[in-house]
């Protein structure tokens, strides 16, 4: 177990001059290849950033620009349907007042109608009346009467009248 454990000064020294010479040659022939690749690899991560930077940046703009268009959106069908909201209102309020004139014009037309049917009754009491009157003229001729008589033929003529209305 003790050779295990010893130390050599030799293989101490040689391990030495294998690690300097290992980096001597790796300074000079591996060193600027490594800087290069490290730099290359630095750069690209810089550029990276900017463009993950950039395209963060043109999505927070695409999104406000999608935000905006949104907001007149639905300023535009805000108004759009106030719009058709007065529309509306106009129609009904046309309509209403159209149906009003109808009406007016219907209950004239009714009131021409009961104005002609009054002014035919008015005729056809006149003839009544005229012909009753004759009547009681050619009654009066036909026989002479007394006050009395006179009176009840009045009368009689007034109850046919009353009936005939």
């Amino acid at each position: 177990m003790e050779g295990l454990l010893q130390i050599s000064p030799g293989l101490i020294i040689w391990t030495l001059v294998n690690f300097s010479l290992y980096l001597f040659i790796l300074a000079k022939f591996g060193y600027k290849p490594l800087r290069v690749a490290l730099e290359r690899r630095e750069q690209t991560i810089a550029e990276s950033l900017r463009a993950a930077e950039h395209a963060r940046s043109e999505a927070q703009r695409l999104l406000a620009d999608a935000e905006e268009q949104r907001k007149r959106a639905h300023a535009e069908m805000v108004e759009l349907l106030r719009n058709a909201r007065q529309q509306a209102e106009r129609i009904v309020t046309k309509a209403a007042e159209e149906g009003e004139l109808v009406k007016q014009e219907k209950l004239r037309e009714a009131e021409r109608e009961i104005e002609r049917m009054i002014a035919d009754a008015r005729a056809a009491l006149r003839g009544e009346v005229a012909e009753l009157a004759l009547q009681a003229a050619q009654r009066l001729l036909a026989q002479q009467l007394d006050s009395e008589q006179h009176r009840r033929l009045v009368e009689q003529s007034l109850a046919q009248l009353e009936r005939a209305n």
